[in-house]
């Protein structure tokens, strides 16, 4: 059984989420609603719960109107 990992990198959330890297990378740039991110190098890693807490935080509802 294949274990999901712990981060993710942003080519890895893009893919899942069919958006482009640079999409991802701006979400990672906002001043409201970010989604935080490590920086390891040059690259960025995303942790699954930050991940997870991002994409509740995004859920469209019809009261958001």
């Amino acid at each position: 059984m294949e274990q999901q990992p712990s981060f993710y990198t942003v080519e890895q959330i893009a893919r899942m989420m069919q958006v482009s890297e640079d999409t991802v990378r701006s979400w990672l740039k906002r001043k409201h609603n970010r989604l935080p991110s490590y920086r390891v190098g040059r690259e960025f890693r995303i942790a699954k719960a930050d991940f997870d807490t991002f994409l509740q935080s995004q859920q469209y509802t019809d009261q958001d109107d």
